[in-house]
Formats: structure tokens, C-alpha cells, sequence
């Protein structure tokens, strides 16, 4: 069976594109013959390529522009009309466009639309994008019923042709590790009297940083012994490094940059934060659930992912005083237990996701 998946960049920082390589390293790729539609590696990032080419995954990688990669997948369509299906991940209005090019361009093939945001308010232009994939578009599926409403409309979920496919990670990675939180944090300088706080993403405008950085100064505030370190880059991490600074926390925050061993920090951390000012369903949160750390949300995040007691919600218009009691509150004291029997019974095993996948596609390809 021939796929074409098309996501957004081979950039690891990425959720959508860990998700789409924690799917394809677990697909039978002698049966699905994958190719990837995708952005190049933004410059500040490790790629996921090396990996899934490893894993036989062709990877077709265009200008990381959305302009020109809709030019370039018009083109790759006109000349490659023999999908069986196509995997489309979409977080925005203009994937409703491209949905009706593709399904001009290659009319036998079974679109399947995924998406991996949900990003208020809803607008008219959303309303209208919403016909459109309903137009066009054989599936839809969701990081979770939340991103499938905003992306597909207010009753995606009601329609036989729509189900959550569960942000799932590998288990054999993000378990607890009393091993690995003990060296990370003896690499990074935290002592057995230190507290850490982690973020593990993108610095930038979603991610909401700037606020991340307000919560740990009342974090600070309440007890000297907080320390936190970020896991990732971005455009804000200047603004970020200049507010530690402003709060003199310099020595107390950590700029770790991309690291590739994410569980090894993950299992580091007492306290995992995502005070997001939007999400679909971050893989990252369920990620610290499988490493056994509490995490402290924004209520902007979905709650989809939050299928373990680990994980707690404040609205961003709380107090920092409220976040900072919270997080104090819920903190882990050294090592961290098990919690992959709930997110398992919940779907968030990746082998059992990915075979889940292949029903479907296996379904719309015409091989059920």
C-alpha cells in the first residue's frame, strides 16, 4: 500500500513531527510504503530523518515555507497519482484548500486529515474552512476530540468517519528511571537539596515562555531551592534569558538547549510546566506522564492528555501566588512511579496506537 504523509518540518522540537516519527518507526514498513511530504530541518534543530530513512521511510523534504510547499506538493501530485492513501496533518485554515487540491490532483486516493491544534477563537474563516474539509476529505482524526472540533467542526466527533488517534509515546523510553534522573541532574549541577522544574518544547509565542518565566520567579519566591531547566530553543530565548535576568535568577535557570535523550531529562525533572497559551494535545505532556513527573498545565491545554492523576490545571488569569503554591503542592520528592498501566488502558502505548493505524488505513486502502 502506497502512503503519502505530509507534515510540517523534520525539525525534533516539533510535537506533530514526533508524533509522525513515533508513527512511522512503529509502522510495517513492508507493508505500508511511506513517503514523507515535509519542510526541511529548521537550522536550530536536530532532524528526524536519519531515523526514519533507516526505518525505509522515502523522505521528500521542500523549502519549510507554506507557500512553497504547496507549490512543490502540487507539483509531486501531478506526476504521482498512485497514492492509496494520504495522511494530511493540518493545524490551519489553509490545509482546507489544499485538501480540495489534493483530492483534484490524485482523485483515487483516501485523504485522511489529522488534526493537531486547537487555537481560539473560532472565527468565520475557521467556520468556513471547516466545509471545505468536510468536502473533500474520507477521515478525520484527532490528537484529541478538542483539536478535531476546532480544525473539522463542532460535531467532527459525531461522524462515523472520525476518531482520536492518541499522541502516544514509546514506553520503552519514557518510563521512570531512577538511573538516568540521577545522572542528568548530577551533569546539570542539581544537588539532592534542589528542586527542578522542567520544559521540555519550542521557546515561542505557544509555548508562552515569557509567563513560564513569571511562574518559576514566584516558584523562586515561595522556596530558594527551586531551580529550572528548559529543554529546546526558539525566538524567545533571548526575551527569556533578559527576564531571568531582570529577576536574578540567572544562576538558577537552565538554557539546556535541543537535547536528544528527552526521557533522561524528563525523569531529571520534580515538575513538569506547560502553561501554554494553546495546544491540540502536546505530546510532551504525556511524555512526563509515561517518566512518572507531575505536571502543571495552562487550562488552554486540552485535557485529552491528562489521563494519570499527575496532571493538574490553573487558568493563565490565576495568581502566580496560586501557581506557585500549586506546583509546590504537587512536586515530586525523588523518584518517580509508575503510571504506564492508566495511560495504556488509555491508548497511549505507542505499538497498540500504531496498530490501530494500519487497521485504519487498511480499511480506507481497500486491504480490511
Amino acid at each position: 500500500m502506497k502512503i503519502l504523509m505530509i507534515s510540517n518540518h523534520l525539525g525534533v522540537q516539533s510535537g506533530v513531527q514526533r508524533y509522525v516519527q513515533n508513527l512511522l518507526l512503529n509502522l510495517d514498513t513492508t507493508k505500508y510504503r511511506v513517503t514523507l511530504f515535509v519542510g526541511q530541518c529548521p537550522p536550530d534543530q536536530a532532524s528526524t530523518a536519519p531515523a526514519l530513512e533507516a526505518r525505509g521511510v522515502e523522505i521528500l523534504a521542500v523549502p519549510d515555507n507554506k507557500k512553497d510547499r504547496i507549490r512543490a506538493l502540487a507539483a509531486h501530485l501531478r506526476t504521482h497519482k498512485d497514492y492509496d492513501i494520504i495522511h494530511y496533518h493540518t493545524a490551519s485554515k489553509i490545509g482546507a484548500p489544499v485538501c480540495g487540491m489534493m483530492r483534484v490532483l490524485c482523485p483515487r486516493a483516501k485523504i485522511i486529515v489529522h488534526s493537531h491544534i486547537v487555537y481560539p477563537p473560532m472565527t468565520l474563516t475557521w467556520r468556513a474552512a471547516h466545509l471545505v474539509y468536510q468536502l473533500f476529505a474520507d477521515y478525520f482524526l484527532g490528537c484529541g476530540v478538542a483539536a478535531g472540533r476546532f480544525v473539522f467542526g463542532d460535531h467532527i466527533d459525531a461522524k462515523p468517519n472520525f476518531s482520536v488517534a492518541c499522541n502516544a509515546v514509546d514506553a520503552g523510553r519514557f518510563h521512570p528511571d531512577a538511573a538516568a534522573r540521577a545522572a542528568t541532574r548530577a551533569a546539570w549541577g542539581i544537588t539532592d537539596t534542589d528542586r527542578l522544574a522542567g520544559f521540555v518544547g519550542r521557546l515561542n509565542h505557544q509555548k508562552n515562555p515569557l509567563f513560564l518565566m513569571e511562574v518559576f520567579a514566584a516558584m523562586a519566591a515561595q522556596d530558594p531551592h527551586w531551580k529550572l531547566l528548559l529543554v529546546g530553543t526558539g525566538e524567545m530565548e533571548p526575551e527569556m534569558r533578559a527576564a531571568a535576568a531582570r529577576r536574578s535568577l540567572t544562576d538558577r535557570v537552565i538554557f539546556a538547549g535541543v537535547q536528544s535523550d528527552v526521557p533522561a531529562f524528563m525523569n531529571a525533572f520534580d515538575l513538569f510546566l506547560l502553561p501554554s497559551n494553546f495546544e491540540g494535545s502536546p505530546v510532551t505532556l504525556v511524555e512526563a506522564q509515561g517518566c512518572g513527573v507531575p505536571c502543571l498545565a495552562s487550562t488552554n491545554v486540552p485535557d485529552d492528555g491528562s489521563v494519570t492523576d499527575l496532571v493538574h490545571f490553573l487558568p493563565l488569569a490565576a495568581p502566580l501566588t496560586d501557581w506557585a503554591a500549586k506546583a509546590e503542592a504537587i512536586a515530586a520528592h525523588g523518584d518517580h512511579d509508575d503510571h504506564w498501566a492508566a495511560l495504556s488502558a488509555a491508548g497511549y502505548e505507542l505499538k497498540t496506537a500504531a496498530r490501530r493505524m494500519e487497521q485504519l488505513y487498511d480499511k480506507l486502502g481497500g486491504h480490511a
